[in-house]
């Protein structure tokens, strides 16, 4: 399973039960986090270019950060979005 951030041309394999933000950290795509990956501080915030069905359901606490903070539809937290299959990222600021 393999995560891709674009346009950082940057490739994590991923661990099981590894999220976004974990496979981020391991290859070095700067991803803003100040919560600690528990999922309320909605700093790092993705968006699912490809993929979004290799990802595991919003949690809870990504579906309640999800309405206070207005995520689109393709956004997932990557602290909460554990990946099952391949998928690309990205975000606003890379």
């Amino acid at each position: 399973m393999l995560v891709t951030f674009k346009p950082l041309a940057l490739t994590a394999a991923t661990r099981p039960d590894e999220t976004i933000l974990d496979a981020a950290r391991r290859v070095g795509a700067p991803l803003g986090n100040s919560c600690g990956g528990v999922g309320v501080c909605a700093r790092c915030r993705v968006t699912i270019a490809e993929g979004a069905d290799k990802l595991s359901p919003p949690t809870a606490i990504e579906r309640r950060v999800s309405q206070r903070s207005n995520l689109d539809p393709d956004e997932r937290l990557a602290c909460q979005a554990v990946v099952l299959g391949d998928c690309t990222v990205t975000t606003s600021y890379w």
